[in-house]
């Protein structure tokens, strides 16, 4: 029987994995939205852009409302989240083929390998690969768990049928601005005004 992401840890719902998908999404977008070939930038600085922006929008969404769940554990190079307390990792690429280094277990990872004999995430470690259209944008993503460096698990992400992400807004909110009362009158003298003075200008501009 195929297990599926709560089946291995019960935080890991479907609802939390989509959301971060939708983030990553986020910051992808970002990326290409930016990417200008005029001044330089190719598919390396796009990769290195989306992924950077991504691991931004985990980071400013993690322990917001709706996203209490979500934690940074490394902010570093090799970027390392929690959904639950459960490390997760993503990357780009074919998820049915992990890279060597996503399936590299991290120094935390490693932790709870060699403490957590006998549970179903035992030898286990979670990941999200996320696929990209020909401009970079997120075209899909899936849950993958790796057992001896070997996808044991990869099921694609229902982003389709997701709610959209609601955006994580700042407590601080600008000042307002103090608007006059409008004019109240008829304005048909307002308009006769300004025909008048396109009327007396040499060319009607």
């Amino acid at each position: 029987m195929k297990m599926l992401p709560w089946d291995y840890h019960p935080e890991l719902t479907v609802e939390r994995l989509v959301k971060v998908a939708q983030l990553l999404a986020l910051g992808r977008g970002s990326a290409v939205d930016r990417f200008d070939p005029t001044i330089g930038d190719d598919n390396w600085t796009l990769g290195v852009c989306a992924y950077n922006y991504g691991c931004f929008q985990i980071a400013k969404a993690a322990g917001t409302l709706g996203f209490e769940w979500l934690r940074v554990i490394d902010p570093g190079k090799h970027f390392q989240f929690s959904i639950g307390g459960v490390p997760m990792r993503f990357w780009r690429g074919d998820p049915a083929e992990p890279t060597a280094k996503i399936s590299i277990a991290t120094p935390f990872e490693q932790l709870l390998l060699d403490l957590e004999p006998g549970i179903p995430t035992a030898g286990m470690l979670f990941r999200i690969g996320v696929t990209t259209d020909m401009d970079g944008a997120l075209l899909g993503a899936s849950f993958v768990a790796l057992r001896n460096d070997q996808p044991e698990v990869v099921w694609p992400l229902p982003l389709a049928e997701a709610e959209p992400l609601i955006a994580v807004l700042d407590e601080e909110r600008p000042e307002g601005i103090e608007l006059s009362s409008p004019s109240v009158g008829d304005h048909r003298d307002d308009q006769d005004e300004r025909g008048d003075e396109i009327a007396s200008s040499s060319d009607g501009v």
